[in-house]
């Protein structure tokens, strides 16, 4: 005989545990047995039905007997030899969810104490449990008389969409893995009923240790599945008839399915300026960088940004009867180390540390009465410091950024007069720049 077994939280969660009889159940009464709160196992014979979490549960010690209730809330383990085994216990969940809006924006677990009923789904040395609510489903395990653990799986909101915490299979090949499987093996090991009790009978075998499974095996008939749950007014009731078989799990195809996620980017603060500034003396920014490009992992954030201006120029004049050469150049570089963060469906968090050098050149010369006069400047610096920034998603594809920097910065000036001795001064500044730039990107 099989049953199917949903676990609900008790008083946090409104849920219920779901028992469904097959074809060939004829007797209302299970011998089995419970553990109460003061650890005292009882045998008896347990009637197989519909329970909530916060209901009681009917047994018999004898089958002459009149039949007994007692709180679902007041065992710690009760179960049916060969058919199902429930465990009432405290634990360690990562309760967000698989499905919009209920999933996360960190990949971290955010763990929560809270008192469950488990289902036994291998039960031996090291053992497997399952706990499902509301359409989330996850798997817990235990070495031993060890505590029980969860084995994470988690979707979260990344830059590029939706990724995925899949720490349970380093759990896994760090703590169960008897058989020394290769990495390549738990790579493909999915979060699945039925390949995790395999792996766990495995192991178990391996390590000489007799276990019990109460995996619930497909079969060509459908089995009703009786429902305790009130509907809501707005739910369309579900068909009463299932097919016994692993459901797919759904999952959502993330934007960017690549290993990383780039961003070219170019100051727009010129083109607002003409669109929606009507005063045509407004100051112009100071932005030593006018094109961006980073590079980031699409499941963690990190990677390295980089920020570039070059420009030239080359004018002449003739005044006043004096022919006059002038050839001006500015580069500026920056690259450096760059984390992103997504906050919300909107926003992107950036901070990171960057090496920045460049330099200023200008160089004139005048022809005066057939003799000529040479001018010359050069800035060059180099410097370390922290950046910050903001970026704002008008599609997935395109954002919409500010920055700001700190940077320690030491500066060489040199002037060259013809007739005149060499200048040098050396110079050094720690300086803020505020968020006045504006950065239009393309990620790809």
């Amino acid at each position: 005989m099989r049953y199917f077994l949903w676990v609900r939280v008790p008083c946090v969660f409104v849920g219920c545990l779901f028992f469904a009889a097959s074809a060939r159940a004829q007797i209302a009464y299970e011998k089995g047995y419970f553990i109460d709160k003061y650890n005292q196992r009882t045998e008896c014979y347990i009637k197989a039905e519909a329970w909530k979490a916060d209901s009681r549960f009917s047994y018999l010690l004898d089958l002459k007997n009149q039949p007994l209730t007692k709180p679902l809330s007041e065992v710690k383990e009760i179960g049916v030899a060969g058919v199902f085994k429930i465990r009432h216990t405290k634990v360690l969940i990562d309760m967000s969810g698989d499905e919009s809006p209920l999933i996360s924006y960190t990949s971290e677990p955010e763990w929560h104490t809270e008192e469950l009923f488990l289902w036994t789904l291998v039960d031996g040395h090291l053992s497997l449990y399952a706990f499902e609510t509301n359409g989330l489903k996850r798997y817990f395990f235990s070495i031993g008389n060890g505590p029980i653990e969860q084995l994470v799986y988690k979707k979260y909101h990344t830059t590029s969409g939706i990724s995925l915490n899949e720490t349970y299979k380093q759990t896994l090949f760090d703590t169960v893995n008897c058989g020394s499987y290769p990495r390549t093996y738990f790579e493909n090991l999915p979060y699945q009923e039925q390949a995790l009790v395999k792996h766990f009978l495995a192991e178990n075998i391996c390590r000489g240790s007799a276990a019990q499974a109460y995996l619930i095996e497909p079969q060509n008939n459908a089995l009703t599945l009786p429902s305790t749950r009130q509907l809501d007014e707005r739910e369309k009731p579900k068909p009463a008839v299932v097919e016994v078989k692993e459901p797919a799990e759904p999952r959502k195809v993330p934007v960017f399915t690549g290993p990383r996620i780039r961003y070219v980017g170019v100051e727009v603060n010129p083109l607002l300026r003409q669109i929606i500034n009507l005063n045509p003396n407004s100051t112009p920014t100071n932005n030593p960088f006018g094109l961006h490009y980073e590079s980031n992992s699409t499941k963690t954030g990190r990677g390295w940004a980089t920020g570039l201006t070059f420009t030239r120029t080359r004018f002449k004049d003739d005044s006043n009867g004096t022919l006059r050469e002038t050839v001006e150049r500015d580069i500026a570089f920056r690259i450096g180390y760059d984390r992103k963060h997504q906050m919300g469906k909107r926003w992107i968090v950036a901070h990171g540390y960057d090496f920045v050098f460049g330099g200023a050149k200008s160089r004139t010369e005048a022809d005066q009465f057939g003799v000529t006069v040479l001018t010359e400047t050069k800035t060059n610096y180099w410097g370390i410091g922290p950046r910050a920034g903001v970026m704002f998603l008008l599609s997935e594809y395109i954002t919409l950024g500010t920055e700001t920097t700190y940077y320690l910065r030491f500066i060489t000036d040199k002037t060259r007069l013809t007739g005149l001795p060499d200048a040098k001064q050396t110079t050094s500044e720690f300086k803020l720049t505020v968020p006045v730039v504006l950065i239009l990107s393309i990620r790809f």
